[in-house]
């Protein structure tokens, strides 16, 4: 009858590792001014290409890095979109959304005649991905805040117009901010299928939003998101706890629900960046 015990702790972990990843990834485009609700078609794309290459490679490590390169060319994609031709970025990022879920059916119907994998395919030890999460927190903790590039990537996200003025590449910066945000949603999609062992087009399951989501609550300081990611994991392993004493149906919608709480009490309070949006 104990819900909460040490394995229910290693569960939330497991459940925050790619919101953290994702809410990482989020950080460094928006600093940038660059909004990306894309993340979650760009988990899905990494989840689907880890999927595909590790199956017909039989190596996990080649699928791995495969997710991260497509998904950080859909980052570009993005950027292109938003900088380049000044597309809407809600909209570019909910464009990306729609094309990678029709080319998750389309693949996968293709490849194993429904819409998902079939079959085995090699996987990682999650673990190995809880270690890189982690790492990249305390780096992203450090460049963020310690760095000159990280004080240029700051001063991008407010005040556009002095970086330029000071000689920094604003378009670049955005660039490659947005493609790195891809690359870290790449990551988070290795994840999803490392875990599970295979791919569907839904198992992502609305994470990439509440990715957004740690990182807001977060207020766009990694050691502040990872404990906001590990919050949304833990109300996810409770919700799973639950199902035994409650409706499958309300504790299924407890993470979202909560998730629009937690957003609606923390968006007033975070400190956006003043050019975010701004193409």
């Amino acid at each position: 009858m104990n819900i909460i015990d040490f394995n229910f702790l290693v569960a939330a972990l497991r459940l925050a590792t790619p919101i953290t990843i994702i809410a990482i990834g989020e950080t460094y485009s928006e600093r940038s001014g660059i909004i990306n609700v894309g993340v979650e078609g760009m988990a899905i794309l990494g989840a689907l290409v880890s999927a595909v290459v590790s199956f017909y490679t039989g190596n996990p490590w080649i699928g791995l890095s495969a997710s991260v390169v497509a998904s950080a060319i859909s980052g570009w994609l993005h950027a292109l979109w938003c900088i380049r031709f000044s597309a809407n970025q809600i909209v570019s990022g909910i464009a990306i959304n729609i094309l990678v879920m029709g080319l998750a059916y389309f693949s996968t119907s293709m490849i194993w005649g429904w819409r998902g994998t079939s079959g085995s395919a090699a996987t990682l030890n999650i673990w190995i991905i809880v270690g890189l999460m982690f790492g990249a927190i305390l780096i992203s903790q450090i460049f963020i805040y310690r760095t000159r590039w990280g004080l240029r990537l700051r001063v991008v996200g407010e005040r556009p117009e002095a970086a330029d003025t000071a000689g920094i590449n604003v378009a670049r910066t955005r660039y490659t901010y947005t493609i790195l945000n891809g690359a870290f949603c790449g990551l988070a999609g290795a994840f999803f299928f490392n875990n599970l062992g295979r791919f569907t087009a839904g198992m992502v399951g609305g994470r990439g939003f509440i990715g957004i989501a740690a990182m807001v609550v977060g207020n766009y300081i990694p050691v502040r998101v990872l404990g906001a990611a590990f919050l949304f994991g833990f109300i996810d392993a409770l919700q799973m706890r639950l199902q035994a004493f409650i409706p499958s149906q309300f504790s299924i919608m407890l993470p979202y629900l909560l998730t629009v709480i937690i957003l609606a009490g923390f968006m007033g309070k975070a400190d956006i960046p003043k050019a975010l949006g701004k193409s």
